[in-house]
């Protein structure tokens, strides 16, 4: 049925899952991941599957989108009609950094040199900043540190 009561004209055709979306299903988000973020990528498969009619577990297992999200993707589009809306990253979700707010002093100090590992970057922060920091956070801050140096550095060539 259509907004105004009417029938949309289009026929519903009943499908029975046969695990034929397992070989579509990577290509297919692999093909969404050049137009779009991972996340949006994952639910617009999610949702594709989901109108398909197959069970939360199996959306899961064939986008990555853990079962939380399938649960309320789902919601969602039960609740609301079809929108680009159910396709936005809400702003806020997310724990916050532990350098939020001082990324840029942190950088300052790794352009300085003398860390030669993650461990001499995460016993630095602790030291310097008071941020008790694990050895993985401080890879994912040089990791950081290096794309915004490559970034600022093709801006002035």
């Amino acid at each position: 049925m259509g907004t105004d009561g009417k029938s949309s004209g289009l026929r519903k055709t009943e499908y029975s899952y046969t695990g034929e979306f397992d070989s579509w299903v990577p290509a297919a988000r692999e093909f969404f991941e050049t137009m779009m973020p991972e996340t949006i990528s994952k639910r617009v498969a999610s949702s594709l599957l989901i109108a398909a009619g197959l069970a939360n577990e199996d959306v899961t297992r064939l986008t990555g989108l853990c079962i939380r999200s399938v649960h309320a993707l789902r919601k969602q589009m039960e609740e609301q009609e079809a929108t680009a809306d159910i396709f936005n990253i809400k702003p806020g979700s997310g724990r916050k950094r532990k350098t939020e707010g001082i990324e840029d002093e942190v950088f300052a100090e790794l352009d300085k040199g003398g860390y030669h590992t993650n461990r001499q970057v995460a016993e630095m922060l602790g030291e310097k900043f008071g941020i008790k920091a694990s050895v993985n956070l401080a890879a994912r801050l040089v990791k950081r540190w290096k794309k915004a140096r490559e970034m600022r550095y093709d801006l002035e060539e």
